[in-house]
């Protein structure tokens, strides 16, 4: 089966679309939290995930958004952004993100925003942010979001550990090791200096993962966000990637 795998739109409509059409051929879209958050088209990207039949776990901005996460750990421009976010969301897009789960398992493999010790707001930056997660893992690779930046870690058959950043059209062979933990990246936010939108294709016929890019219009998104009011510090940073 061909999953498609994104995380963080952050109600990036644009960057979404272009990210979904170039996953046209998966059979599953699953999407790693952060629906909403920061983007001018909260309710638009739940619609269009939901019309994909995408499944879904929560983020912390979906929580934050709905009122179910304290925002006081978010810098200024987040928070705006969040306030401004909840404001807009209809009421059927506030209940479907209540539901959302924090954590799903699949035949072999499972799925985190954060990490598995703190599944919303945790970040897993490098090994030693790893290791409670390898504890945890249930399955041989764990796919997650968060920090907008692709990379793997993994569990060597010898027991010894290792890592990589992740560039355009990498592969990574889950075979290959004991256990994986893998980033895919950003669609709505990318924060690697690559402002394309970012997500990966898991093959779980030959356990084949793969990075991918797409480009979008991000003027078009920054014109959304400035006449929306949104921080410029969050219109700037979409054409850096950072």
């Amino acid at each position: 089966m061909l999953y498609g795998i994104i995380a963080d739109v952050h109600g990036n409509l644009e960057a979404l679309e272009s990210a979904l059409e170039k996953l046209a051929s998966a059979d599953k879209i699953l999407c790693l939290g952060d629906v909403v958050g920061y983007g001018p088209n909260p309710n638009e990207c739940i619609q269009k995930l939901r019309d994909v039949g995408a499944v879904c776990i929560a983020g912390n901005h979906d929580r934050a958004a709905t009122g179910d996460l304290d925002t006081q750990w978010f810098n200024e421009y987040a928070k705006k952004a969040i306030d401004w976010t909840g404001a807009q969301l209809t009421e059927e897009n506030k209940h479907y993100l209540k539901g959302l789960p924090l954590t799903l398992e699949f035949e072999d493999f499972q799925v985190v925003h954060g990490s598995l010790r703190q599944p919303l707001e945790e970040y897993i930056l490098n090994l030693a942010d790893a290791l409670p997660t390898f504890a945890l893992m249930t399955r041989p690779v764990c796919f997650i979001g968060h920090s907008h930046q692709p990379f793997c870690l993994a569990k060597n058959k010898d027991g010894n550990y290792g890592g990589r950043i992740l560039a355009d059209g990498d592969e990574f062979l889950v075979d290959d090791y004991e256990q994986a933990i893998i980033n895919v990246g950003g669609v709505g936010q990318p924060r690697d200096g690559d402002p394309r939108a970012c997500f990966g294709i898991y093959n779980s016929n030959n356990k084949l993962f793969s990075l991918s890019r797409s480009i979008y219009d991000i003027s078009a998104v920054q014109k959304k966000m400035k006449a929306a009011n949104l921080p410029q510090k969050l219109i700037d940073r979409l054409a850096r990637g950072n």
